[in-house]
């Protein structure tokens, strides 16, 4: 019967077989082509660090890998991945809790500083009964905001730094030398215990040997795609012919996998935004002086799900349109 043991980079180095075993999946890893990244195909090294991470973490290398990304030559951990690894082994009751504070309405471009518009991070602790809390503003993040997050949903992207900062003052050593893409552009609690055994690992290994050993297809290679740069044209689509236009080309390009599920959703959030201002803008243009009230209605109904620029714009071209009727009677 095989005894679960506690597994940490030593005893990776240390123990001959478990060694080669992570070195040989390394290998298999590296070889791939669909199933990891550009930055890590052909990178033994980086993947054999992956796996060591894996393990400790209890979790699929290939999966991890997938929430990699390589920044001025180090690699770095997707938030949605690092927020799962605090949840799952931080010691803490439950998962991490967000609360909002704010008027986040006046948060109109990613370089806000706003001091009065943030979040609070909490989680309860093992053995405690009050919530330990960190919380952030705006102003306080860095000037480093890569991620198209921060133009698209920048609650979401406060909450991703707000969660890291928590874990990094309240329970450092699960998430130690792990950090995500925009900290590194920005240049005595027990912990959950992480256990694998010799048998997972070699489970890995040969589902690994399985997949490269099986004839495989050509792969193409996967396009390098600026989603900052998909997300402003969505923002500057003056029509929904061109909009439904990057919907087509934002489609194909998560089909290829030159976008990842984080970044389509941001995209997503982005054109549904874009179409209702275009969709309310063209319908403004119809509305009669009869239907005024409910025109009105209508637009403030929807003020929650649009910038603070497309409303008041809205909210001007509705305006507008009216004193012409009216000036015409």
């Amino acid at each position: 019967m095989n005894e679960l043991a506690t597994t940490t980079q030593n005893q990776i180095v240390l123990d001959d077989g478990l060694f080669d075993k992570c070195h040989r999946l390394a290998e298999i890893m590296a070889s791939g082509s669909c199933t990891i990244p550009k930055h890590l195909q052909g990178k033994v090294g980086d993947c054999f660090a992956i796996i060591g991470q894996s393990i400790r973490w209890g979790m699929d290398p290939y999966a991890v890998a997938q929430k990699t990304h390589l920044v001025n030559g180090t690699l770095g951990y997707e938030a949605q991945l690092v927020i799962a690894v605090i949840n799952a082994k931080a010691p803490i009751v439950g998962r991490l809790k967000f609360d909002y504070f704010g008027d986040w309405s006046k948060v109109k471009s990613k370089d806000d500083k706003s001091d009065d518009v943030g979040v609070v991070v909490s989680a309860i602790m093992q053995g405690e009964s009050e919530p330990t809390t960190l919380s952030i503003s705006m102003a306080q993040v860095g000037t480093v905001r890569n991620s198209p997050l921060w133009t698209a949903d920048p609650r979401q992207q406060l909450a991703y730094l707000g969660a890291k900062r928590w874990a990094r003052l309240h329970c450092p050593d699960v998430i130690l030398g792990v950090y995500t893409p925009d900290e590194l552009a920005d240049t005595a609690r027990e912990p959950k215990p992480i256990t694998a055994t010799v048998t997972d690992i070699n489970a890995m290994v040969n589902q690994a040997v399985a997949q490269v050993s099986a004839p495989a297809a050509p792969v193409a290679q996967i396009e390098q795609v600026d989603t900052a740069k998909l997300a402003e044209q969505i923002v500057r689509a003056d029509d929904i012919d061109s909009l439904d236009a990057l919907a087509q080309t934002i489609g194909q390009h998560r089909q290829t996998g030159a976008i990842n599920d984080d970044e389509r959703t941001i995209l997503g959030n982005a054109f549904k935004a874009r179409k209702l201002y275009l969709t309310m803008r063209d319908d403004i243009t119809q509305v009669t002086l009869d239907e005024a009230e409910n025109a009105r209605r209508v637009l403030y109904d929807n003020q929650a799900k649009l910038s603070p620029d497309d409303f008041e714009s809205l909210d001007n071209q509705l305006d507008y349109h009216l004193n012409q009727l009216m000036e015409q009677q």
